[in-house]
């Protein structure tokens, strides 16, 4: 089978930051894409962020490379594999200098192999699907609120601005061993994804995504609408989004 896709990635400071601590991969020959929303603090969240985008398609293909036949589930375990990994290390070289304590950083993965969408993610960068007309995500945030939800002790609606909804339960650089989320879809012919970094998410809701989504012909028009909405809208944080359309399945 034959698919044929689009993206586009933009990021922006924000209103109130001085520094971009996200990086994103838009990987469109590979048909690998990431968000990565770095944490620690300046220089530590940018490094952090970087490293996950440059050293992940690189421990992927060699993943892959090893992988001799690419069933759904062999992928995925790689995914995991993968991502468990960059987190052990990131961790080790956190740990041998002071300097790079707290060093850490969100991932957010969709890799599209043969007529199958793969998603990874650690943390609470988001990834979403709009399949005709329906919205959805398909990511959950890995946070002590996100938790709390599960255990019937927060609604959702508190949970979405409780003070515990930065708090992450993982993520790429933790202590320990890492628990990425992990999911498979087999795409279709018009479906459009989107990742992106928390701060796109700060008072825009759902609904808006949808519709900022639903009338940008291309990537690159919705990414920046996107970015200009969540400015707007709240602008404390750092601004990342990618946007991936299917365009063709022959």
């Amino acid at each position: 089978m034959n698919v044929e896709i689009w993206g586009a990635g933009l990021t922006d400071v924000g209103q109130k930051r001085e520094q971009n601590e996200d990086s994103f991969l838009c990987d469109v020959p590979s048909r690998l894409f990431i968000v990565a929303d770095g944490m620690g603090g300046r220089t530590l969240g940018e490094t952090a962020s970087k490293v996950v985008v440059t050293l992940f398609p690189l421990m992927l293909k060699e993943g892959l490379h090893d992988l001799l036949i690419k069933t759904p589930d062999g992928v995925l375990d790689v995914l995991e594999d993968t991502l468990c990994r960059l987190s052990h290390e990131l961790y080790e070289q956190s740990q041998k200098m002071p300097a790079l304590q707290g060093l850490g950083s969100t991932a957010a993965a969709l890799f599209v192999c043969g007529d199958m969408a793969y998603i990874a993610y650690a943390g609470d960068s988001r990834i979403y699907l709009l399949r005709d007309d329906d919205f959805m995500r398909v990511s959950e945030d890995q946070t002590t609120a996100a938790a709390l939800v599960k255990l019937g002790e927060l609604t959702p609606e508190v949970a979405e601005h409780h003070p515990l909804s930065n708090a992450l339960e993982e993520y790429i650089g933790k202590e320990g061993e890492l628990n990425p989320g992990l999911r498979v879809e087999q795409i279709r012919m018009g479906d459009r994804w989107m990742l992106c970094s928390d701060g796109l998410t700060k008072g825009v809701s759902d609904e808006m995504l949808c519709e900022l989504l639903l009338h940008r012909p291309t990537p690159e028009d919705a990414c920046r609408a996107l970015i200009d909405t969540a400015n707007k809208v709240d602008g404390t944080d750092n601004i990342t989004a990618i946007v991936v359309d299917v365009t063709t399945i022959t």
